[in-house]
C-alpha cells in the first residue's frame, strides 16, 4: 500500500520509496525506510498529514503515492 491510500489514524512503517528524488525528499522529512509514522489526516485530492516525533508534516499527494508503507505491529 502507498501512503496516499492510508487511512486516518493508521500507524505505519515506511517500507520503500520509489525513485531517487522521492528518497531524497522523504529523507529530508525524516521518513526513510523503517521510519514509523502516524496518519493524522488524509485529505482527498490534497496532502496527507503525518505525525512523526511530535512533528506534523504535510506530504503532497504525488510524493505520498511514491512512499510504500505497511501497518505497524
Amino acid at each position: 500500500m502507498n501512503l496516499g491510500e492510508a487511512r486516518e489514524g493508521a500507524r505505519l512503517v515506511v517500507t520503500a520509496t520509489i525513485g531517487e528524488d522521492v528518497s531524497m525528499q522523504a529523507l529530508r522529512f525524516g521518513i526513510g525506510e523503517g521510519a514509523t509514522i502516524t496518519v493524522g489526516k488524509n485529505i482527498a485530492g490534497g496532502p496527507v498529514i503525518i505525525l512523526k516525533n511530535q512533528m506534523e508534516l504535510a506530504i503532497g499527494r504525488q510524493l505520498a503515492r511514491a512512499i510504500e508503507v505497511r501497518e505497524a505491529v
